[in-house]
């Protein structure tokens, strides 16, 4: 049994190729349809596609589940992304294919670092075009050199890091997890060990409860996820770029746990497609 995430871009016809290929050797679920909610080209493409997916794809499967995300954000894809994967592999015994095939570069980065979080079930792919995608413009006679001129000379943006887990990458357990976002919730830092035992609202003088805390965050340092900054007297403590990230989408989980429900975003009226690949010429042989 599998589910299949689609991290929707400009791409249509190539996301129904791979769904095709997947479900001739894998019984599939469940899908999610992952698009830009970005009000710009590469959104409304986006938005576009994802309306022809879902109307493609609802004929043999359950109907899609769409979630609205930021496909420039790290964090954004991130988050949605762990709350995903970690309800298909935990919750349903899921393996879980990815489609990156067309999107941003930071959804792809953010992509392959969950992946590695649950990377016994999951699997990303790409679907290759099956011409080079420069021998379009020389078929439809495209203006090359005026487009690729435009494109070569955007101007960038401050670079984002992608910050990697450990190399043996284990999630943090339940305590792990609530002082994790506890430090999330006080900007990512704690000035002391006391000062966290009391924004957990336990006691710092118990010797107990100091022992319970220094094991559970010793074992967060060793896993990459806090720094302790060694020598100071008072400790302070502060998540490591990993470690911040990581908390956003367990606080995120967390959030979909009490609700007991996945994010369900209402759906877009979009103007429905003429693009003529929309009406495949043999359909997916998918049973009812």
């Amino acid at each position: 049994m599998a589910s299949l995430v689609v991290l929707v871009g400009f791409d249509f016809r190539r996301v129904i190729d791979g769904v095709r290929y997947w479900h001739r050797f894998i019984p599939i679920e469940h899908i999610y349809l992952l698009y830009d909610r970005r009000k710009d080209t590469f959104g409304y493409a986006s938005r576009r596609n994802t309306e022809d997916l879902h109307k493609v794809l609802s004929f043999a499967f359950h109907q899609p589940t769409k979630i609205g995300v930021n496909m420039q954000s790290y964090d954004d894809v991130f988050s949605i992304l762990y709350v995903v994967l970690k309800k298909e592999t935990h919750e349903y015994s899921r393996d879980v294919y990815i489609d990156v095939t067309s999107t941003s570069k930071e959804a792809y980065g953010a992509t392959l670092v969950a992946s590695l979080l649950f990377q016994r079930r999951v699997h990303p792919y790409i679907v290759p075009s099956s011409i080079p995608e420069w021998e379009v413009f020389r078929q439809e006679q495209i203006d090359f050199e005026e487009w690729f001129t435009k494109v070569r000379n955007i101007q960038g943006r401050e670079p984002i890091e992608i910050f990697l887990p450990p190399v043996e990458p284990r999630l943090p357990d339940r305590n792990g997890e609530r002082i994790l976002i506890v430090l999330l919730d006080h900007g990512g830092k704690a000035p002391s060990i006391k000062r966290l035992i009391e924004w957990c609202n336990e006691d710092p003088t118990d010797p107990v409860i100091k022992n319970r805390f220094s094991r559970i965050i010793r074992k967060l340092i060793n896993e990459g996820l806090v720094i302790s900054k060694a020598g100071s007297r008072n400790k302070p403590l502060h998540l490591t770029g990993f470690g911040f990230v990581l908390a956003k989408a367990l606080k995120k989980f967390r959030y979909y746990e009490e609700k007991q429900r996945m994010l369900i975003l209402k759906d877009i009226e979009l103007p429905p497609s003429t693009d003529s690949s929309l009406y495949l010429e043999e359909e997916p042989s998918f049973p009812a």
